[in-house]
């Protein structure tokens, strides 16, 4: 998977690099990037500060208006919940598996993010119509989970639907801010973006009873973070039969 997506960027900057010479106001921006959330509310109860890799595909009109999509994929060994398994753990916080032995289990985050954008470029500096401050909106879908890396053949306690009991599957609608600049020139085939976002999920437990809590798991719940976003943006240009030139001998 790490291999394909090696190629894949070559292949971007490939095309970045063979489409920055094309003079035009409009154009498809596709860009690959890494982001870095401290979460907020009852997010910060559940996780410390975690990362996020995805995709954003925008469209940018003549009038500076850019509207498209966004995803990101929530990562990290950032739980910060304690006592997770307090039900079926010693007193020393350890599981024991069938076999009488003390079990390793891994917890990390695990969850999705999209959502549909409308923003706008503020041109800095004039001359440039596709670099500048950059203010976006979107709405969408927050999901996030508990995942909980196991031997599940050794551990009965956590196997098929036991480990659904405890994973906090959450997800629900969001929405999304952010600002940052956008460095877009024709001179130049190296291409990126960076600022902050700032995600609000107005989510809730999707899973019907919380094993360790022993209570009902549907809780509704508000969750933020604050992210610093970073990537490299891959333009395709387009022209319509108005921005064509010609010449006359």
């Amino acid at each position: 998977m790490s291999k394909l997506a090696a190629v894949f960027c070559l292949f971007l900057f490939w095309g970045a690099s063979a489409q920055s010479e094309m003079k035009t106001k409009k154009g498809f921006l596709f860009t690959p990037h890494v982001a870095f959330h401290r979460p907020g509310n009852d997010l910060a109860v559940r996780f410390k500060n975690f990362a996020s890799i995805g995709m954003s595909t925008e469209y940018k009109l003549k009038n500076n208006f850019m509207f498209g999509v966004d995803y990101d994929w929530f990562f990290g060994n950032s739980i910060k919940q304690i006592g997770l398994f307090s039900g079926i753990d010693n007193p020393q916080g350890q599981i024991i598996d069938k076999n009488g032995d003390f079990s390793a289990i891994g917890l990390n985050i695990k969850g999705n993010y999209g959502t549909v954008n409308l923003g706008y470029l503020l041109n800095i500096p004039s001359d440039e119509p596709f670099s500048g401050v950059l203010f976006m909106l979107g709405a969408g879908v927050m999901q996030h989970k508990i995942d909980i890396i196991s031997s599940q053949i050794t551990i009965p306690q956590l196997n098929g639907i036991y480990e659904a009991g405890y994973d906090q599957l959450t997800y629900g609608l969001s929405t999304k801010q952010f600002i940052g600049y956008q460095y877009l020139v024709s001179r130049n085939k190296y291409h990126f973006r960076a600022g902050f976002e700032f995600n609000q999920g107005f989510t809730q437990g999707r899973r019907t009873w919380d094993f360790n809590a022993n209570k009902s798991g549907l809780d509704k719940r508000f969750d933020t973070t604050i992210a610093f976003k970073a990537g490299i943006i891959v333009p395709i240009y387009t022209k319509s039969a108005n921005d064509e030139e010609f010449f006359i001998d």
